[in-house]
Formats: structure tokens, C-alpha cells, sequence
């Protein structure tokens, strides 16, 4: 398990884990603003393994890459 802050939607987050078919679980803890940021705080349920991958499809989309 992991839990994140972004600025992403969590339809985006999900759109990202069901193109790439990652096993993880996505659960919007709640919403929160910082320094005016809107942010979400997402838990990220899955093995190790699916969730650094998740991850890192997550910076890659983010990056434009």
C-alpha cells in the first residue's frame, strides 16, 4: 500500500491503471488544497511490484513522455 498527494483526478489516476493494465486498487482518501493546490490524496493498494509500476506510468504520463 501507498498513499499519494496529486493534483491528478482520480478519473485520470484510473484511466492510467486500466490502459496499462496494473493491479492495483485506487481509494480517493479525501481531498485537500496545499499553498492553493488542489490535491488528492489517493491509497494505492496492490503488491510492491504493481504499485511502483503504477507509479511509474504515473510520472511518465505526467511528464508527457
Amino acid at each position: 500500500m501507498r498513499v499519494v498527494e496529486t493534483p491528478v483526478p482520480i478519473e485520470e489516476l484510473e484511466e492510467i491503471r486500466e490502459k496499462n493494465k496494473v493491479g492495483v486498487e485506487l481509494v480517493l482518501i479525501k481531498k485537500i488544497e496545499r499553498n492553493g493546490i488542489p490535491l488528492n490524496r489517493v491509497l494505492i493498494r496492490g503488491n510492491p511490484r504493481e504499485t511502483e509500476r503504477f507509479m511509474e506510468f504515473l510520472r511518465r504520463s505526467r511528464a508527457g513522455g
